[in-house]
């Protein structure tokens, strides 16, 4: 079975970082798709984090060692394993 990581912010749900697919065997063959693991991330992204009118609390803090000032494709992001 293909799986496949995708990193989601912990309170808005918008994408943080999609991994490659771990490819099986039968990986390409029609009617097989990756099974999605989905990882709770940070607070929530700078967008929300930042809007006007909605609080989602302390946006400024994570408990899981990734920042959420840091966009996505940033070459600079340090990833853990």
């Amino acid at each position: 079975m293909c799986y496949q990581v995708v990193e989601l912010y912990a309170v808005c749900k918008c994408l943080y970082y999609q991994h490659a697919v771990d490819r099986c065997a039968a990986y390409g063959q029609s009617g097989h798709y990756p099974h999605k693991k989905e990882i709770l991330v940070g607070h929530s992204c700078g967008i929300h984090s930042r809007r006007s009118g909605h609080s989602y609390g302390a946006s400024h803090y994570s408990d899981s060692g990734y920042s959420s000032s840091h966009s996505p494709k940033s070459s600079s992001r340090v990833q853990y394993r």
